[in-house]
C-alpha cells in the first residue's frame, strides 16, 4: 500500500467582473465580482481551523484577493506563484467568443493539447508551466497539505495530467468558481485525482491521511 506524502488542493477563484463575465480572458488580469469576494470570505471561514503548510496563489489579482481573504482568517500569507497563472489565450483575450474567426473555437476544442491559433498556449504548454510547480510543492512539504488558489484551465490540465487524458476528453471537465480540485502524491511519485471541483474541504470529506516522512 502506498505511503500518502503530500494533497494539493487547486481551489478556482471567484466570480469576476461582470464586464468581463462573457469576454474570454485567460491570462490578462481582471478584477474580482463582489460576489467573487464574498465567495472567499465564506470559503475563509469554512476554512478556519484547518492546518496547511503554505497557502499559494498565482499572481493574477483574482486569485491573489481570494487567497488574501483566506490568509487573513488563517493567519497565514500567501505565496505568490506566477506559474500558477492562467492559461494565455494570446488574440482572443478581451473578445466575446462570437467574435472569434469561424471554425477557431471548434478547432480549440477538438484539439485543447495542440491549438496554438490564437497565438497563446495550449494546453500542452500550460502542463508543462504548472507540473514541475506541482512537483515542486509536493517536494517542499512531504506530509503535509498545500492550498493553492488559481484558475479553472490549471485545475482542469493538472486533473488531466494525473489521469493522463491529454486529449479533447478533459473538456468534459467542469470547475467551478470556488470549486476544490484536490490531487494526492505518494512517496512513490505515483500521482491520485482525490477530489474534483469539490464544493467545499470538510474534514473527512476524503479517505487516506498524509503520512510524515
Amino acid at each position: 500500500m502506498r505511503n500518502l506524502r503530500s494533497r494539493i488542493h487547486l481551489c478556482r477563484h471567484g466570480e469576476v467582473d461582470s464586464s468581463w463575465a462573457t469576454r474570454i480572458y485567460g491570462g490578462k488580469d481582471v478584477p474580482l465580482a463582489p460576489e467573487g469576494v464574498e465567495r472567499f470570505r465564506r470559503l475563509a471561514k469554512e476554512l478556519r481551523g484547518r492546518v496547511f503548510s503554505l497557502l499559494v496563489a498565482s499572481d493574477l489579482q483574482r486569485a491573489r484577493v481570494g487567497a488574501e481573504l483566506i490568509g487573513a482568517e488563517l493567519g497565514m500569507e500567501p505565496r505568490l506563484e506566477p506559474r500558477l497563472r492562467e492559461i494565455d489565450r494570446g488574440r482572443w483575450a478581451g473578445m466575446e467568443r462570437e467574435a472569434l474567426e469561424p471554425g477557431a473555437f471548434e478547432a480549440y476544442l477538438a484539439d485543447p493539447y495542440g491549438y496554438r491559433g490564437h497565438g497563446g498556449e495550449s494546453h500542452a504548454d500550460l502542463e508543462a508551466r504548472i507540473v514541475p510547480v506541482l512537483e515542486e510543492l509536493a517536494e517542499e512539504f512531504p506530509g503535509g497539505e498545500v492550498f493553492v488558489v488559481c484558475h479553472g484551465q490549471v485545475q482542469r490540465v493538472a486533473a488531466a495530467w494525473v489521469l493522463k487524458l491529454r486529449n479533447r476528453d478533459s473538456m468534459r471537465f467542469t470547475h467551478s468558481h470556488g470549486g476544490i480540485t484536490t490531487l494526492d502524491r505518494y512517496a512513490d511519485g505515483h500521482w491520485q485525482v482525490q477530489a474534483l471541483n469539490a464544493p467545499s474541504l470538510r474534514e473527512g470529506d476524503w479517505g487516506g491521511r498524509v503520512s510524515k516522512p
